[in-house]
């Protein structure tokens, strides 16, 4: 299974261990989505899904991973490691302020996801982890856009979204994973 497809399920997983909590928050929720790619495809599928009118709102809450992903394999290709990045997305309003981000976005929704996601992440069949080979740096994104002189200056894509960006999150996969290039 190549690592795309096991982030798939992993997602798949905190899709089906929230949707019911996250739903009765917003009832808008559909399910968590997962999409993969380079970023830039990633805001062409959002803009796309805005076009039609049966996938404008499975959007969000979103986890994406950002490719390409290096991968080490030091001459076994049943034993790759390296780096992900990932990022936990949920639409916003431009208007909130810090506390009503946190309060509206964070705390409800984008906190559970990255520890569910996180806790299935390290289940996941396939890769051998131990908590002591999981490093990764989070950053919390209080309405995600492209950096300015101390803030962010313009939304990314289409939509206004916070999110938890999840930086060089480390994988390993064990012999058992058969791996495709």
């Amino acid at each position: 299974m190549i690592v795309v497809d096991l982030i798939g399920e992993v997602v798949k997983r905190v899709s089906a261990n929230l949707t019911p909590q996250l739903q009765a928050l917003d009832s808008r929720i559909t399910g968590v989505h997962y999409l993969h790619g380079h970023p830039i495809e990633i805001l062409e599928t959002l803009a796309q899904k805005d076009k039609s009118n049966k996938f404008r709102f499975d959007k969000y809450p979103l986890i994406a991973l950002f490719e390409d992903i290096e991968e080490n394999n030091a001459g076994n290709y049943l034993n790759s490691s390296g780096g992900l990045n990932i990022i936990i997305a949920r639409a916003t309003r431009p208007e909130y302020k810090a506390d009503v981000r946190r309060e509206k976005n964070f705390k409800p929704f984008l906190y559970p996801l990255f520890e569910n996601f996180m806790q299935e992440y390290k289940r996941m069949e396939g890769l051998s982890l131990l908590p002591a080979h999981i490093s990764y740096r989070k950053i919390d994104r209080l309405y995600w856009g492209r950096s300015g002189l101390y803030r962010n200056s313009a939304n990314i894509g289409n939509d206004f979204i916070d999110a938890i960006e999840i930086q060089n999150l480390s994988f390993r996969t064990s012999e058992a994973c058969q791996i495709k290039f």
